[in-house]
């Protein structure tokens, strides 16, 4: 008796565990792509050369082999077609949406499920944005509360500097250097509108002239506040922020065709080079826009020439004339005084002549 009942009670025991085991069983996923529209989004893709590189692209498919497989059998793989009709709508949006899934030949009931379906994803996935892009304005805010530095692709807001180049080329600081201002300053501009070099030791091989500019900008508006600072935009607010700019400045030089032959004579009362009469003819008649403006600024280089302030008497002079301009992505460009290449004669041989350049 004892026997039959630890028999029976055993059994009970079996029958109650493949119970729950069979009530544990993981439901089969249920995908709403029927037979009928498997068949006409394998249709469309297998005769369509637009249809079959989206359904490819979205499923990560890289042979033609592995597409023919999978679109001849799309029964067996369900969810490569429920991506494709995703990708659709992520592609063309609902109204352009629609219109290609009645190209492809699609019912209106059917429509009416892909489009469910796509509603409750779309959703999804704005939610997920939404979390995103709260988690990014909390790590922005962050960093703004620890003054970091951000660069221009994350401003909302570009930061804006802007400088009257023409009343600074009216001051006379001489390139000590003779280069060209191709100049560039890696600066951050503070939340205050406050520009400062990234580097500050960068000014230490700066040229006297490369020098100026930088404070001329620095200053430059500092009686006003300071320049506009760049913005990060946290809830529909732009919040003034600390971020980098790139200042640069570029010099142009086009060289007249021909050269200037001129002489020039030391006047003895004042002790100045006088260019003769004749010369000045040759001036007005040479092809410039503006002769008397090409004078003065080779009166002007002639003054600042050391070598030729120790000589005396007649000169004469070869020179090679280049017009200037200089412009900026602060500034509107800006015609410089002229440059010159000048030479002088000794004893049948033109020797080159250095002067101290400015603006």
């Amino acid at each position: 008796m004892r026997r039959h009942l630890l028999l029976l009670t055993t059994f009970l025991l079996l029958s109650i565990l493949a119970g729950t085991i069979h009530a544990q069983a993981p439901k089969r996923y249920q995908s709403y792509i029927t037979h009928s529209m498997a068949k006409k989004i394998s249709y469309h893709c297998q005769y369509n050369n637009r249809g079959a590189s989206l359904f490819a692209r979205t499923n990560n498919i890289n042979s033609q082999r592995n597409l023919d497989i999978i679109l001849y059998d799309l029964d067996k793989h369900l969810d490569y077609a429920e991506r494709f009709l995703l990708e659709v709508y992520y592609n063309y949006g609902m109204e352009m949406g629609y219109s290609a899934l009645k190209y492809i030949g699609f019912t209106m009931d059917e429509i009416k499920v892909i489009e469910a379906v796509w509603n409750k994803e779309e959703k999804k996935q704005n939610e997920i944005a939404e979390q995103n892009r709260k988690k990014k304005e909390q790590a922005l805010l962050k960093r703004i509360e620890v003054n970091d530095i951000f660069t221009k692709d994350i401003l909302s807001v570009q930061p804006e500097i802007k400088i009257d180049i023409a009343n600074m080329a009216t001051y006379t600081i001489f390139n000590d250097k003779d280069e060209y201002m191709n100049y560039e300053y890696d600066c951050i501009i503070s939340k205050e509108g406050k520009l400062s070099l990234v580097n500050p030791t960068d000014t230490l091989n700066y040229s006297a002239i490369q020098k100026f500019i930088y404070h001329y900008i620095v200053n430059q508006n500092i009686d006003y506040g300071g320049y506009k600072a760049g913005c990060i935009e946290i809830a529909g607010k732009n919040i003034p922020v600390n971020s980098y700019i790139n200042i640069k400045f570029k010099e142009q030089r086009y060289e007249h065709n021909g050269y200037l032959d001129i002489t020039i004579k030391k006047n003895k009362k004042t002790s100045q080079w006088e260019i003769q009469p004749y010369s000045s003819t040759d001036l007005q008649h040479w092809i410039c826009k503006e002769p008397d403006r090409l004078k003065c600024d080779l009166e002007e280089a002639i003054y600042n020439c050391p070598l030729l302030q120790e000589m005396k008497g007649k000169v004469q002079l070869k020179i090679y004339v280049h017009e200037r301009k200089l412009s900026s992505n602060i500034s509107d460009e800006i015609e410089l005084s002229h440059y010159f290449d000048i030479s002088y004669l000794k004893k049948s041989k033109y020797i080159p002549l250095k002067y101290n350049v400015s603006f």
